[in-house]
């Protein structure tokens, strides 16, 4: 009886053990690195973005990966410095007012009155092991509507793929951060056609 308790003590201490010196938690900031791709013009108009929504698998901070189709799994030592969704609803928001589409950019709920608002989610963001080192894969969906009638201006899926340097969190993220930045060019890009078509 003791020898079983010994051996379930034990069991419990390696289910329990913190990481070691060689397995500590890294910290991972996604960023965009640009370089801004300026609006042709500024719409003049206020837009708000509202918060990104995400699957309950992408609001842990941590990165996602993939060994299989239909399966993801969080990395064990790597975090994101904050949710991704949450993140990238910043760094879009940052973009958006850099390159100048509209005249005022506000985020939904901070007592701006907007003309337009913007509406997206984060449908998937991983990196796919399936064949090392592998690849990122970012689905992101949005939608502008026309806020005077609650219109519903358009809606586009954006999709990028980008090849991941290392088989490892520091290689998935340097290429989630340039899947992003990729998305936000585009998602930049759509944002003022579609004001501007509708301005015609």
């Amino acid at each position: 009886m003791r020898r079983l308790i010994l051996v379930v003590l034990v069991l419990l201490g390696g289910c329990l053990r913190m990481p070691g010196p060689g397995q500590a938690v890294t910290y991972h900031v996604l960023t965009d690195p640009g370089p801004v791709v300026r609006s042709p013009g500024t719409h003049t108009g206020t837009l708000l973005v509202r918060e990104m929504d995400a699957p309950a698998l992408y609001q842990v901070p941590s990165p996602v990966y993939s060994r299989e189709a239909g399966t993801r799994t969080h990395y064990q030592y790597a975090r994101w410095s904050e949710p991704p969704a949450k993140r990238l609803t910043w760094l879009l928001r940052q973009r958006l007012e850099a390159a100048g589409v509209f005249e005022v950019v506000s985020p939904l709920g901070g007592g701006v009155r907007g003309d337009y608002q913007l509406n997206t989610r984060l449908v998937d963001f991983y990196h796919d092991v399936a064949s090392p080192p592998g690849v990122v894969l970012l689905v992101l969906e949005a939608e502008v509507l026309r806020r005077t009638d609650a219109r519903l201006l358009e809606r586009r899926m954006f999709v990028a793929q980008q090849p991941v340097a290392s088989h490892d969190a520091a290689g998935a993220t340097e290429a989630m951060g340039r899947a992003a930045n990729r998305v936000i060019d585009e998602l930049t890009l759509w944002l003022a056609r579609v004001v501007s078509a509708e301005g015609r």
